[in-house]
């Protein structure tokens, strides 16, 4: 089966979970939930990847300290500026510039954070949409990945997903029937130059 749309993930994908960016948003996470908790602060570190494990969901893991996604929204990502800290990638851009297929961005991001660091990245205006998980009603990707499918009229096996994150951007779209690449150290490429580099013939 051909692949005629691809769904990205965002923050971990189109740049690197190593990535300082990424770093500052988890730094800046751990001090909302600080300020929002009665959590230590030598206990943080300690919470925060007990969060990760028990609720491979973001969101699910802050409600079930009693915290809001609008919040999180407001308070962490809207306080983080991508064009301070990413750098541009002539490779990333090289590829959506060029790839005609269909390409939808889901992430768990605030609309003002993604819309800064799409910019910076140049790449905002190759996205035929972008989906925000905050605006689902079951917090899901999976729920974006059906209403992809069913607004561009493509078949689940004729799309591809690419997720840094096993459980919430590659399980969904399994059981859907979708094609996947795991972006990571163990997965089916390390990096998106990588997989760029690896699919670029297939996927123009």
């Amino acid at each position: 089966m051909s692949i005629e749309l691809i769904i990205f993930d965002q923050d971990g994908t189109l740049y690197p979970r190593s990535h300082k960016l990424y770093q500052e948003t988890r730094r800046i996470t751990k001090q909302w939930i600080l300020s929002n908790s009665d959590i230590n602060l030598n206990n943080i570190d300690l919470i925060y990847d007990l969060l990760s494990t028990n609720y491979p969901n973001p969101y699910l893991g802050f409600m079930s300290l009693g915290l809001s996604v609008e919040s999180y929204m407001e308070n962490v990502f809207d306080k983080i500026h991508p064009k301070d800290i990413l750098e541009y990638n002539p490779i990333l851009y090289e590829y959506f510039r060029n790839n005609k297929k269909k390409k939808v961005l889901v992430t768990f991001s605030s609309p003002n954070y993604t819309n800064e660091l799409q910019n910076t990245l140049g790449i905002k205006k190759y996205f035929n949409e972008i989906l925000y998980v905050k605006d689902t009603t079951s917090y899901s990707k999976k729920e974006c990945y059906i209403s992809i499918a069913n607004k561009f009229n493509v078949k689940n096996e004729n799309i591809m997903v690419l997720g840094d994150n096993f459980e919430n951007d590659i399980k969904p779209a399994i059981e859907i029937g979708c094609k996947t690449v795991l972006i990571s150290e163990d997965g089916d490429a390390k990096n998106i130059e990588e997989f760029i580099l690896k699919n670029m013939e297939d996927y123009y």
